[in-house]
């Protein structure tokens, strides 16, 4: 079907570039959140910021709830608007029978860029959090608590 050398090379070079998981580019976007009072943390590596997720945590008093790149991630990112946030969307376990979920959000007065440069950024901003709580003694859901971010990208 496809004899010529060429079109064969040219097929190979276009199977190969759709195949890789990782667009040409692009990197891993590593969100570091804390409380004031430092009991409460989230931290989230995305790829491309808006892509997919490959690895998240959020701990209360050391007990940690934690999802990966199986689990559902939906984000919306406008930096000169002030909006970033992540919905999380976590596969039951036998620990988390009910639901595994974060939804986070930044709080749009408070986002400030630090560094924006042609292929780094970095952002610092307040953000809010509710999530299913990590706290066996506890309710399902934890109460919202506010956090102080950091966001940084290179490529």
């Amino acid at each position: 079907m496809f004899y010529d050398p060429a079109i064969r090379a040219i097929l190979l070079l276009s199977l190969f570039s759709f195949a890789s998981f990782k667009i040409s580019g692009s990197n891993t976007a590593y969100l570091k959140c804390k409380s004031e009072s430092g009991r409460t943390i989230f931290t989230a590596n995305l790829q491309d910021i808006t892509g997919h997720l490959e690895k998240a945590t959020f701990e209360i008093d050391n007990k940690r709830l934690e999802f990966t790149d199986e689990d559902e991630v939906f984000t919306i990112f406008d930096p000169k608007a002030g909006v970033f946030t992540v919905y999380i969307n976590g596969k039951t376990n036998d620990d988390f029978p009910n639901s595994r979920f974060v939804q986070f959000w930044a709080i749009p007065d408070s986002f400030k860029t630090v560094v924006s440069e042609p292929n780094r950024h970095k952002y610092e901003f307040k953000a809010r959090i509710e999530a299913t709580e990590p706290r066996k003694e506890k309710a399902l859901r934890t109460p919202q608590i506010e956090l102080f971010c950091t966001l940084e990208y290179e490529i």
